[in-house]
């Protein structure tokens, strides 16, 4: 099937090309009008072309601008997003916008029309939680490291807009070294709970390591253990590693994500313990 068009294509463009008997043999409809390869898993980002396909005078916004501009992470809930007209037709599996959109916040990327980097990051900001909107925003400043300033920039003309306040504490938090979203969300916790003065991706051993979140002087540090440290070959590594470190002298205290989810305040209290054991001083009030 190497042949055919690789879709997202619409019904018209199709038919246009093969049979009807062809196109609804060696193609899947993913939304109402549009049709990707059968032999093609649709993801996400074939998700948010398709949307743009069935709104060809759509501007994709949210998370789905959010891909095209390099950003890997989402809730695993996210629908594509697009901003249309007023009187655009609604497609089960698309979240549809009906949002004031200015033409100078709107371009293209891949050929596909998209909102601006910093009118993404806005909205990433406006409306959702803090934590996947931060997540996002340290992976895409990662990619584009003058986005704080873009955003900066623009959010001087969106005073009055529904959610702008949201934006502009997620923008605050945005720390590029933060280098998954489950760094991220360990690191806004342990702010909120007042653990603060750490420090990312610290180096120890003249760069041989690198330590997620740590406290150098008290040599405390919070590691995420993700699901790339579960093969035997990492974990081998992974414990060699710890042991040099706590003859060392550093107190680890890794977590996983069901610790950050189901036993966030215990944890938290972990870290705090460790830190005062080491003399920290938690900042005046």
């Amino acid at each position: 099937m190497d042949e055919l068009p690789d879709g997202p294509a619409a019904t018209s463009d199709l038919l246009g090309l093969m049979t009807q008997y062809r196109m609804r043999t060696e193609y899947r409809r993913v939304l109402r009008g549009v049709w990707v390869r059968s032999d093609l898993e649709p993801d996400f980002a074939m998700m948010g072309r398709a949307a743009a396909v069935a709104y060809p005078y759509g501007v994709l916004c949210g998370w789905s601008a959010a891909e095209l501009w390099g950003n890997p992470y989402r809730p695993a809930d996210a629908l594509p997003e697009i901003i249309v007209p007023v009187n655009g037709r609604q497609h089960d599996g698309v979240a549809v916008r009906r949002v004031q959109l200015d033409d100078s916040q709107w371009t293209t990327v891949d050929d596909i029309r998209c909102t601006t980097l910093e009118r993404t990051a806005i909205d990433l900001g406006r409306f959702n939680h803090r934590e996947d909107a931060v997540a996002a925003l340290d992976a895409m400043t990662r990619r584009h490291p003058d986005l704080p300033e873009l955003v900066r920039s623009e959010l001087r003309t969106w005073e009055n807009h529904w959610g702008i306040g949201k934006a502009h504490r997620a923008l605050a938090a945005v720390d590029r070294n933060s280098e998954s979203p489950w760094e991220t969300r360990m690191r806004l916790w342990l702010s909120d709970a007042g653990l603060t003065g750490f420090v990312l991706q610290w180096e120890v051993f003249g760069g041989r390591y690198r330590l997620d979140i740590a406290w150098p002087r008290f040599k405390v540090a919070c590691e995420y253990d993700g699901e790339h440290h579960r093969d035997a070959k990492q974990h081998a590594y992974d414990v060699g590693r710890w042991n040099d470190l706590r003859t060392d002298g550093w107190i680890l205290l890794p977590a996983v994500a069901r610790t950050l989810t189901r036993g966030r305040d215990a944890y938290i209290a972990q870290v705090r313990h460790a830190l005062l054991s080491r003399g920290w001083q938690p900042a005046a009030a």
